[in-house]
């Protein structure tokens, strides 16, 4: 004999009348719930705490830009400087201020410049400042060292009553920082 086997289902073991008011529940639960969203207050939260995130941050990137604009242009000065020593090495003299920077890209005319390294010794775009504008390089130097190599700051104005913008060579010491204690910026060419 062949015995069947009932399959357990959780409405089995009710009664006749709990079975039917079980039964009314279980289509109630399976209909889909109220479609999601979000209502406009819930929205303007969010809005108002992103707000007041951004007016708190905002500041602080804004003035850590700057700085990192500072920062890059000591390093610019700093390779630059290399370059210009390796230069100095290959061609036993630095380049004249009429030759200017742009002798590390291209050849000068200068016919005693024999020994100029095929490529050059920084790429073009090496030239600009942070701010866009060309760096400034005038040999014989006039504050200590053999040449002069800055950066205008911000301004980009030679001659400007702000003088803490411009940002040198003579300025600067092994670490890239200011060896007179500032932020190394200051003292206008």
């Amino acid at each position: 004999m062949i015995r069947r086997h009932r399959l357990y289902h959780p409405l089995a073991m009710l009664d006749g009348r709990a079975m039917l008011q079980a039964r009314s529940v279980l289509p109630l639960s399976r209909r889909p719930a109220r479609a999601g969203g979000f209502t406009l207050i819930e929205i303007m939260v969010v809005v108002v705490i992103i707000g007041l995130l951004a007016a708190m941050i905002v500041p602080s990137v804004v003035g850590h830009v700057e700085q990192a604009r500072v920062v890059r242009a000591r390093q610019d000065i700093q390779a630059l400087g290399t370059a210009l020593t390796m230069y100095r090495i290959d061609n036993f003299k630095y380049p004249t201020t009429d030759q200017g920077l742009q002798a590390l890209v291209q050849r000068p005319a200068d016919p005693t410049i024999r020994n100029w390294r095929e490529g050059g010794y920084i790429q073009q775009g090496s030239l600009k400042d942070p701010w866009g504008n060309t760096y400034q390089y005038v040999y014989p130097g006039t504050h200590g060292h053999e040449y002069d190599l800055y950066s205008l700051g911000a301004n980009g104005e030679e001659g400007s009553t702000d003088s803490s913008s411009v940002i040198g060579n003579w300025n600067l010491d092994s670490n890239g920082t200011s060896s007179s204690g500032g932020n190394g910026t200051g003292g206008a060419p």
